[in-house]
């Protein structure tokens, strides 16, 4: 009887022991059955989709806005146009080498002056880094052209906007600057004005030379 119960139980651990090895082995053949670079082929997709994120739709061809040129970008009538004033509050004040800059008497009578400039980088690549630092930056504001087709990127503390397309390696440069001359402050919606000028400015560019 007792000899009986002593083989009924090594039997039993024998079970256990041949069921815990073809679960193991279950598992490791389960694992073994994903293809060989299924892994890398789920990496890739993620890094191509992550190259696409900064491609925008190009609803035009830009090469002369972003082509040296010793002539301002917008005549005096244009920028007016632009930002919705009369020529007789616009005035241009330079021109070197292309790079100008212009007077901009506003309608509460505080003057701005705003600057257009080509930033001759010559490098899609650095365009290119531009824009996704920018992207990944939430102190940054970046914008999406009204055309849908270009970055606009403002400088978080000198408030300038770069027009950034991945399709060309030189942006355009959009400053402005604030003479305090009497000591008078602007007020935070002259400041925004000033501001939104500059967007106006870069549409406006965008639309004037989209061919």
């Amino acid at each position: 009887m007792m000899k009986t119960k002593h083989i009924s139980t090594i039997v039993l651990v024998v079970l256990s022991l041949t069921s815990c090895g073809n679960s193991e082995k279950k598992e490791k053949t389960d694992s073994e059955a994903v293809p060989v670079g299924m892994h890398e082929a789920k990496t890739e997709t993620v890094k191509a989709s992550e190259q696409n994120d900064i491609d925008l739709k190009q609803r035009g061809d830009y090469t002369q806005l972003y082509a040296e040129s010793e002539d301002c970008k917008l005549t005096i009538s244009q920028l007016a146009k632009a930002l919705g004033y009369n020529d007789n509050q616009v005035e241009e004040q330079s021109n070197y080498q292309g790079s100008c800059w212009y007077k901009v008497t506003h309608p509460d009578n505080f003057t701005v002056n705003y600057g257009i400039s080509l930033e001759k980088w010559g490098d899609k690549a650095i365009v290119e880094d531009q824009i996704k630092s920018g992207l990944k930056n939430d102190l940054i504001d970046v914008q999406v052209s009204e055309s849908g087709d270009t970055y606009l990127k403002r400088h978080p503390v000198q408030g300038f906007v770069l027009l950034l397309n991945s399709n060309y390696g030189n942006p355009i440069k959009i400053s402005n600057s604030y003479l305090n001359t009497n000591g008078h402050k602007l007020t935070e919606a002259q400041k925004e004005e000033r501001k939104q000028n500059t967007y106006k400015i870069a549409n406006y560019l965008i639309n004037a030379y989209k061919n």
